[in-house]
């Protein structure tokens, strides 16, 4: 190589190599802690009524979500909260329609290529 090129590459390397330890603290900055202000009193008092440890801001949400998770009309559903996709006779109908559609498309191609005749070049 020539010398114009290495300066090249070790300048970008160099450049490369800033950003990258530049921005490593900031990747790892979400798992530090909890949030920057104290926490209220109400706070303090949802930790201890729900037996939030550590309470933490983002300990807080969390709870608040599974919490409001389980107060919905699904939250104790066994089947989940959406529509179950095997139950009633509608799907199973569906699908036997679907079989047959592409069992026939699969049956007419395999019907149609038995009877071909080879191509003679």
């Amino acid at each position: 190589m020539n010398k114009p090129t290495i300066v090249v590459i070790g300048m970008m390397t160099a450049v490369f190599a800033s950003v990258g330890v530049a921005s490593a603290p900031q990747a790892f900055a979400q798992y530090f802690g909890g949030g920057g202000e104290p926490l209220t009193k109400e706070q303090l008092d949802f930790c201890a009524k729900y037996q939030v440890e550590p309470c933490t801001q983002n300990n807080i949400l969390a709870k608040e979500r599974v919490l409001g998770a389980q107060s919905t009309t699904y939250g104790d559903n066994p089947y989940g909260s959406g529509t179950p996709y095997f139950q009633g006779a509608e799907t199973f109908a569906v699908i036997g329609i679907l079989g047959a559609i592409f069992g026939g498309v699969a049956a007419a191609f395999f019907i149609k290529g038995r009877g071909a005749k080879p191509v003679s070049t």
